[in-house]
């Protein structure tokens, strides 16, 4: 018995000297670091990847790069199969329109017995946004206020009205949105940015459904179409830029899904002696209708029915390829996942300037290698499969991820976690600690589990939660959340940076970086575990 108990004693005396072992999920988190960040981030943000714009050699480089971290991670391939053969790369044909050399606009005066035309002229009277195709129209036009039509908030602008075939002539913004201390200001305003945004691209959601085919837009008193004078002698100035020409003169591509030919609306922008002209006569007063539409509910002023706008504007077409990366944990259940995931593409360059876009969103690209890696690094399988993708085409509208969720390599999805701008904190944080969580109301546990992470893992982030039944706004996650997939994203602050060429990589704060990967890993780990 005294020898047992020796032994026991011993032995037990022993185990406290032996090291601590780690949990799989420890084991994980432990591999997130600055420098496992800071690496990739400064690659993908560098000059070589010429700013990863879709369907440029920038992009098939970075695509290349994050493939290749996802095979030597033991990750699988989840994108195209060609010739048997399994890739990382999900390939998506795209079509890129941009104007033609045919832009035509005139003001029309019809009426049972006369036609009256003032033919403007392109980049002094007018200039025109084409939509996909080119486009040959004579329509009227017709005023609709702010071109709203929403339930919720009892705004009818429509109400009456045929507008099919037809050209709006539509205010920006919402009713009282120039003076805050009105009572529709109060009614429509959002200090959530992405609320505002959306509500302009309801706008135009509405007009299509209606069947509208033309938009003139009218900002505060004008349609904002600013004519450049051709004899500056003086070189143009801003904070970003100095030069002879235009920084933005070029004419860029609109992208778009070539299996899913989107119906578009044009966009015409009228000077003010054009704008006057449509109008005069007509009784309508932009000033005085906005001025009496911040408190007032205002029914749109009729023009009268003889003014037209006949336009002609060709476009140009061309196909280019992008693509997807997707590399794929198996769990125990291959039919059923969880997807992570951040787009890879920015704005490329303009004019030799490089648009390095290293927090929008190297950052994010960043962060979704970091958990695949956490992940293989727990030597655990999930119970569910993870799918981590680099989207494409984000930045010309969603495309790469929208493309996705219509072509999934597992139909069943859980959830969805984005990442999108993870590097840089609010400049007018004292803390650097600030950042938004959005979230699916439909599933609470996502939240819960983040708030719990927080606090049980000590990570230092000051988190400003939000849910709501579909999240929506102007990334990734709105292509899950329109399939009613739960959603949830976690996303920094805007900095004076963003969309800029001053977008780089040594700007990044790394510990806060570095706090919200883990938390993303800390989150996917518990989601992968979860029996569904």
């Amino acid at each position: 018995m005294k020898r047992t108990t020796l032994l026991s004693f011993l032995l037990i005396s022993f185990s406290f000297l032996l090291p601590a072992q780690d949990s799989p999920k420890d084991k994980g988190l432990k591999t997130i670091t600055a420098s496992s960040i800071q690496g990739p981030l400064e690659f993908l943000a560098s000059d070589w990847m010429t700013g990863r714009e879709t369907g440029t050699k920038g992009e098939f480089m970075a695509s290349d790069y994050i493939a290749s971290i996802y095979k030597t991670l033991g990750l699988k391939p989840g994108g195209t199969t060609i010739s048997y053969n399994p890739s990382y790369f999900q390939n998506i044909n795209f079509i890129q329109t941009r104007p033609g050399d045919r832009q035509e606009c005139s003001i029309l005066r019809k009426s049972a017995n006369s036609r009256f035309q003032i033919d403007l002229h392109y980049q002094t009277d007018y200039s025109i946004t084409p939509g996909s195709q080119s486009i040959e129209a004579e329509a009227q036009v017709i005023f609709v206020g702010y071109g709203m039509d929403d339930k919720k908030l009892n705004q009818h602008d429509f109400k009456g009205l045929d507008v099919k075939g037809k050209i709006l002539l539509r205010l920006s913004g919402y009713p009282g949105w120039k003076e805050p201390e009105s009572k529709n200001y109060k009614k429509f305003f959002s200090a959530d940015a992405n609320v505002i945004a959306q509500m302009n691209q309801n706008k135009d959601k509405i007009a299509l459904e209606k069947g509208a085919i033309a938009i003139i837009e009218v900002r505060s008193g004008s349609t904002g179409f600013v004519q450049v004078p051709t004899n500056l002698p003086f070189r143009y100035n801003s904070d970003t830029y100095e030069g002879d020409v235009p920084f933005n003169q070029e004419v860029s591509y609109r992208t778009e899904l070539q299996s899913v030919r989107s119906a578009s609306l044009v966009r015409i922008l009228l000077s003010n002696r054009a704008l006057n002209q449509l109008i005069e006569n007509s009784g309508l007063d932009f000033n005085s209708y906005e001025k009496q539409a911040a408190n007032v509910s205002m029914k749109p002023v009729q023009l009268p029915d003889d003014r037209y706008l006949k336009f002609i504007s060709t476009v140009e077409t061309k196909i280019v390829r992008g693509r997807n990366v997707v590399g794929v944990l198996e769990g125990k259940d291959k039919n059923s996942c969880i997807v992570v995931g951040a787009h890879y593409d920015h704005l490329g360059q303009v004019k030799g300037f490089i648009y390095n876009g290293s927090d929008d969103n190297a950052s994010g690209t960043v962060g979704v290698i970091n958990i695949a890696r956490a992940m293989i690094a727990t030597g655990e399988k999930p119970n569910v499969t993870v799918v981590f993708c680099a989207w494409t085409a984000e930045e010309k509208g969603l495309l790469g991820s929208s493309y996705y969720v219509n072509h999934p390599l597992i139909k069943d999805i859980k959830c969805y976690m984005n990442y999108d701008m993870i590097s840089r904190t609010d400049p007018l944080d004292s803390t650097g600690l600030k950042c938004d969580f959005n979230s699916s109301s439909g599933s609470p546990f996502i939240q819960e589990m983040t708030v719990k992470h927080i606090k049980d893992y000590t990570i230092r982030l000051n988190m400003d939660y939000k849910s709501s039944p579909k999240p929506s706004g102007g990334s990734d996650f709105s292509s899950f959340s329109a399939k009613d997939i739960p959603v949830f994203i976690i996303h920094g602050k805007f900095t004076p940076d963003y969309h800029q060429y001053t977008d780089h990589s040594e700007k990044a704060v790394l510990p806060y970086m570095t706090e919200i990967v883990k938390l993303g890993y800390l989150n996917i780990y518990e989601l992968a575990k979860r029996n569904w």
